[in-house]
């Protein structure tokens, strides 16, 4: 069921391996009618991300019944309903963010032609830029000069990203999970992005954008080489992250224009003890 369902990273196993290699206290908690739930278990609370992955012919009885069952405390509903969770004794805490899903299985034709038309060309004259683009697995060593730039990026822009050491524990847990695409134009990076792989979902994880990269618009040409990498390879889905058109309206712009579907997950939840 794992595979057929595409899990999002927070609830495939090697994101638990990654975070297992941590010390964190991970496990793979079997639910009636869904994917096994990866559970994190940290100074008494029972957290959920990103779950429960339903089986769409699970029922909404069974599925109030499965999450009773379950021990959760906190979870970031993926897209159960707010009727289930409330009637399996869930109080929302936080409201629904939105992510970005570009769907892989056309064809490089397909995937351009559902491009908003400003996107589209912009990525049009960036294939005629003196940019050339290369690919290889995350290396810690290799790639230490994109992981600086992204601290700076973060620093800059005031806003957190998952710490570098769970990127570093996963490319270590699976050592074909996390890849590079790079742009360079006279022997030298301009842009990059780091995206980690999850079979059949692929996830965007850091990118990188210099100013020689923006006027080239080197992104656009980055994201689209990796969406038709990744489809050709039999993935069928690109997450990319969050949207969040308040304090990064740039980013979601870009992750809008690309034909990305946007879609509002189920928001955060608390399990009260006695409902």
């Amino acid at each position: 069921m794992e595979n057929a369902l595409g899990l999002p990273l927070q609830q495939h196993p090697r994101f638990g391996a990654a975070l297992a290699g941590l010390g964190a206290k991970v496990d793979r908690l079997a639910v009636p009618g869904a994917a096994p739930l990866l559970r994190i278990r940290r100074f008494g609370v029972n957290l959920v991300s990103r779950g429960p992955i339903w089986d769409p012919a699970t029922t909404p009885d069974v599925q109030v019944s499965a999450l009773r069952a379950a021990k959760i405390t906190l979870l970031n509903d993926d897209a159960t309903g707010n009727a289930v969770l409330r009637h399996a004794g869930f109080r929302q805490v936080m409201t629904p963010a939105h992510v970005a899903e570009l769907d892989l299985t056309g064809t490089a034709t397909d995937r351009i032609a559902n491009a908003h038309g400003k996107w589209r060309n912009i990525w049009r004259k960036a294939q005629t830029s003196p940019l050339t683009v290369e690919t290889a697995r995350f290396d810690p060593l290799w790639h230490d000069w994109l992981l600086a730039a992204d601290l700076a990026q973060q620093r800059a822009k005031r806003y957190r990203a998952l710490p570098q050491p769970v990127l570093h524990s996963y490319a270590a847990a699976n050592p074909d999970g996390a890849e590079v695409l790079t742009a360079n134009t006279c022997g030298q990076p301009v842009a990059a992005m780091l995206f980690l792989l999850h079979a059949p979902v692929a996830t965007y994880h850091i990118g990188w954008n210099g100013g020689t990269g923006r006027t080239l618009a080197a992104h656009h040409l980055l994201l689209m080489k990796a969406a038709n990498l990744f489809a050709e390879r039999g993935f069928t889905r690109l997450d990319l992250g969050a949207v969040d058109t308040e304090n990064a309206p740039g980013l979601a712009r870009f992750k809008i224009g690309c034909g990305a579907v946007i879609r509002p997950l189920g928001g955060t939840w608390l399990r009260l003890p006695g409902f």
